[in-house]
C-alpha cells in the first residue's frame, strides 16, 4: 500500500499542538508522522518523538530553512533528536554526517527548491537526471518529489519520470489533496505522500476530526494500491 505520512503542519511550519493532536490521535494503520525543524520547541519534539516510537511509528523531520547554515542547523538538530528520517537540500556534508550508526535516513530533494512556502524547478529530465545521481549517493535512503509545488508542466509526468529514474523511494510532498493525485502517486510507484493541513484543518471545533481524515486517507491508499493490483492481473 502507498504509504502516507501525516504533516503536523500549517502553511509549512509546525502546529504548537502538535504533540496533543498525536495523543488523540486514532489510526491504527498510519506508520509515520512529520513535524518540520520551525514553529515548535525541540522539547516538544523530541516528547513526539518518544511517543511516536512507542506506538511503533516512525517520525520525519523536514528541514524548512534551505539556507547553507539552517540545513546545517537541521542536521544538527534531527540527529539529537532522534527523529527516523531527515528531509531537507542534496549535501555532501549532510551526507556525510548522516551516515553514521543510528543516524536518521536521509531523504533529499529533488530539483531546485525556494521560496517559502516551497517551489519545485526543473524539467522533467532534469529532475530524473538529479534523481539519478542523488539516489546513487551511498547515503540517500529516499528522495523527496514536489510534483504540486510547481506548474509549468504535469505532475503525472514529473511524477513518472523521477520515480522511473530513481534508485531509491520516492516521497511525494506538498500539494496532496485527493483521491486523483493519491491514486496518480500510487500508479507511478512512489513510495508515499505527506498531507498536512488539509487533514488538520477543524481540530480546533472538532478534534475527532484529524482521526476521521486520516482514516478516510489511509482508506484511499488502500484503494489506489488495490486498483493497482487490480490493473496487473488483468
Amino acid at each position: 500500500m502507498v504509504n502516507f505520512v501525516l504533516m503536523l503542519t500549517e502553511r509549512d511550519v509546525t502546529i504548537p499542538d502538535a504533540l496533543q493532536v498525536y495523543r488523540d490521535l486514532v489510526a491504527d494503520e498510519l506508520r509515520t508522522i512529520a513535524v518540520k525543524d520551525v514553529g515548535a520547541d525541540p522539547e516538544m519534539i523530541r516528547e513526539l518523538t518518544r511517543a511516536a516510537h512507542e506506538d511503533g511509528r516512525s517520525v520525519l523531520l523536514e528541514l524548512a530553512d534551505m539556507s547553507e547554515k539552517g540545513q546545517e542547523r537541521g542536521y544538527e538538530l534531527a540527529l539529537d533528536l532522534g527523529v527516523d528520517q531527515v528531509v531537507g537540500a542534496w549535501s555532501p556534508r549532510a551526507a556525510e554526517a548522516l551516515s553514521g550508526p543510528g543516524a536518521p535516513q536521509y531523504w533529499p530533494f529533488a530539483g531546485q527548491m525556494s521560496g517559502s512556502p516551497l517551489v519545485l524547478t526543473g524539467t522533467p529530465e532534469q529532475l530524473s537526471a538529479d534523481a539519478r545521481r542523488l539516489s546513487a549517493a551511498p547515503a540517500v535512503a529516499g528522495l523527496v518529489l514536489m510534483p504540486y509545488r510547481q506548474s509549468t508542466y504535469p505532475p503525472r509526468e514529473l511524477l513518472r519520470q523521477t520515480v522511473d529514474a530513481s534508485g531509491v523511494p520516492v516521497l511525494v510532498a506538498g500539494g496532496v489533496r485527493g483521491a486523483e493525485q493519491i491514486a496518480d502517486i500510487a500508479a507511478a510507484g512512489a513510495w508515499g505522500f505527506t498531507m498536512g493541513g488539509a487533514a488538520l484543518a477543524d481540530r480546533h471545533d472538532d478534534p475527532k476530526s484529524v482521526s476521521e481524515r486520516v482514516n478516510e486517507v489511509l482508506r484511499l491508499c488502500r484503494e489506489a494500491s488495490g486498483q493497482l493490483v487490480i490493473e496487473e492481473v488483468k
